[in-house]
């Protein structure tokens, strides 16, 4: 699998993990919802999955960061727009608070679990040993 595969596949990961999070938020009379007060651990443990993915691969911050970016961009920007254009027919944008609080609380979550992640998993350069003993 080429390297941007793999990182467009994680960035579809969390987006769809922050899009399954709105649903475990949600309050429970909307269809395909549970009313979880704690829907974003959920989410924190996906992004810290992938952020040890990351770290591990060794791919750096830049691309940790333009892969958090991009999940957060479909996400939040264009999946809403593609479900109110399914289900109501109009281009727009759901009106929803819920939905922004729900977010607001999952991405506070996620992100530190994330970049810690990257961060604690990444793989660090060899430690150059100059052969001496000490004394």
């Amino acid at each position: 699998m080429t390297r941007r595969i793999e990182l467009a596949l994680i960035s579809l990961a969390l987006a769809t993990a922050l899009h399954v999070d709105w649903h475990l938020a949600r309050p429970a009379h909307h269809r395909l919802s549970l009313a979880w007060p704690y829907h974003w651990v959920a989410t924190a443990l996906v992004f810290c999955a992938a952020g040890w993915w990351i770290g591990r691969r060794a791919y750096g911050w830049r691309v940790a960061s333009l892969v958090f970016v991009a999940a957060v961009v479909v996400a939040q920007g264009i999946e809403p727009v593609l479900e109110v254009l399914m289900y109501e027919g109009r281009l727009g944008y759901p009106d929803e608070p819920a939905r922004w609080a729900a977010f607001g609380r999952a991405i506070v979550a996620a992100t530190p679990a994330y970049f810690g992640c990257v961060w604690l998993c990444g793989r660090r350069p060899p430690v150059a040993t100059t052969g001496a003993t000490p004394a």
